[in-house]
């Protein structure tokens, strides 16, 4: 904002000018209605200053999956061979607020817990 009494440029926020004194005119609405024109409206606020429209569904895409295959097919196995495994994991990845890991989660505690009692059947069956 410039001055009328000197022409020194002050900041928008200034009441009074930093070099004579003066006090300054406030800002009309006219001036602050043209300033909201010229955002988009269809653009939420922080999108609008920072010009991240598709950021949102280009984090999605890049995301990578809770578990991956390799970690799957390795519980599952581990959990033939050691029941204990698939239980600690399972129920690690069962408490998530992820739903693909819940759901892992719950197919590994599954598959430990009737591993498990294979084992012991299988033990009670030797003797």
């Amino acid at each position: 904002m410039i001055c009328p009494k000197c022409g020194t440029e002050n900041t928008d926020q200034a009441e009074l000018c930093i070099n004579c004194h003066e006090s300054l005119p406030q800002q009309t609405s006219v001036q602050a209605d043209s300033a909201e024109q010229n955002i988009p409206h269809d653009i939420p606020p922080a999108e609008a200053i920072s010009g991240n429209e598709n950021k949102s569904t280009s984090e999605s895409a890049d995301e990578k999956p809770p578990v991956s295959p390799g970690l799957n097919i390795a519980i599952v196995v581990g959990t033939i061979l050691f029941p204990i495994v698939g239980i600690a994991m399972g129920y690690t990845y069962y408490r998530r607020d992820n739903p693909e890991a819940k759901k892992a989660g719950k197919n590994w505690l599954i598959l430990g817990c009737i591993m498990f009692l294979v084992n012991i059947l299988l033990v009670n069956l030797m003797k």
